[in-house]
């Protein structure tokens, strides 16, 4: 009898263990909501990398080559891409050139290089998922190593560090502003705000291509007719 109740004590611990679990696991894992473009939102910068006001990232190898991507928050913005025009190994990289296209439907996006240099190697899993320069920017989602020209005198044009959340908070600022005025209000009327912020995934494709240009040319360093 009393090995029963010892027994019969030890699986009622054993349940009333994994409903404490269950529990606890409830509060730890909240609902999933959307990224939003908000400046309580800053993401964690990846240290000892260069961001340029064209949202391309740099960082500086031990070789001396720099490896390039898209920043978080423009990588968000432009969201599903449906293909990457990308430059190929032994190209030649101009600063204020087109150094990416992003394909996206009836659009396109052009990613501006920050750098003069030459490839030495560009991110062809990028050609099969175009989907990791939003998902892994900063990892899976680079989009070329490159042997520079001039990266001492173009480094100075960089943030990094501290000076990053400052420009990247002023850049959520301007982007908020240039949402409200060019996406269009049947898109806008389904947006929900968060913590002082929009919704950010993808909204590039809302965009006419009118605001697609500006886009291009606001926030990316894009100037026409430098093809």
């Amino acid at each position: 009898m009393v090995a029963l109740l010892v027994v019969g004590t030890f699986i009622v611990a054993l349940i009333i263990d994994a409903l404490v679990r269950r529990a606890r696991k409830g509060r730890m894992e909240p609902a999933k909501v959307y990224a939003t473009v908000s400046e309580r939102r800053m993401p964690g910068f990846p240290p000892g990398y260069f961001f340029t006001p064209g949202h391309v990232w740099v960082n500086l190898r031990a070789s001396g080559r720099v490896q390039l991507g898209i920043d978080e928050l423009i990588g968000r913005l432009i969201g599903k891409a449906d293909k990457i025009e990308m430059k190929k190994v032994g190209d030649k990289v101009h600063k204020g050139e087109i150094l990416a296209s992003v394909i996206q439907g009836d659009k396109t996006i052009r990613i501006v290089s920050p750098i003069e240099g030459t490839v030495e190697q560009y991110n062809y899993e990028l050609e099969d998922h175009p989907e990791e320069f939003t998902e892994n920017p900063y990892t899976k989602g680079w989009f070329y190593l490159i042997n520079p020209a001039n990266l001492s005198s173009d480094l100075k044009n960089f943030a990094v560090a501290d000076q990053t959340k400052s420009w990247w908070s002023k850049e959520i600022n301007r982007l908020r502003e240039f949402v409200q005025t060019h996406l269009p209000q049947p898109a806008m009327a389904g947006l929900t705000y968060q913590d002082g912020g929009l919704p950010l995934e993808g909204l590039v494709a809302h965009f006419d291509r009118k605001a697609v240009a500006e886009f291009e040319t606001q926030f990316l360093g894009y100037k026409p007719g430098k093809d």
